[in-house]
């Protein structure tokens, strides 16, 4: 599934589900866990996540 996201100005997550337009908000920790390849310092960008972690985001 491709998810896209956007640190926020208190520097929490927002990510949204491409396919649906969904949007979840989660802290900078469980952003690093669920996206360990991602740099702290990015700001925006793009990818894909495995199935499991589809799951633990978005309820489908």
């Amino acid at each position: 599934m491709q998810i896209k996201y956007v640190k926020t100005i208190v520097g929490w997550y927002n990510i949204y589900n491409v396919q649906t337009g969904e949007v979840i908000n989660v802290t900078p920790e469980q952003f690093a866990e669920l996206c360990p390849g991602v740099s702290r310092k990015s700001r925006l960008g793009c990818l894909k996540i495995d199935v499991s972690n589809k799951k633990r985001l978005f309820a489908a």
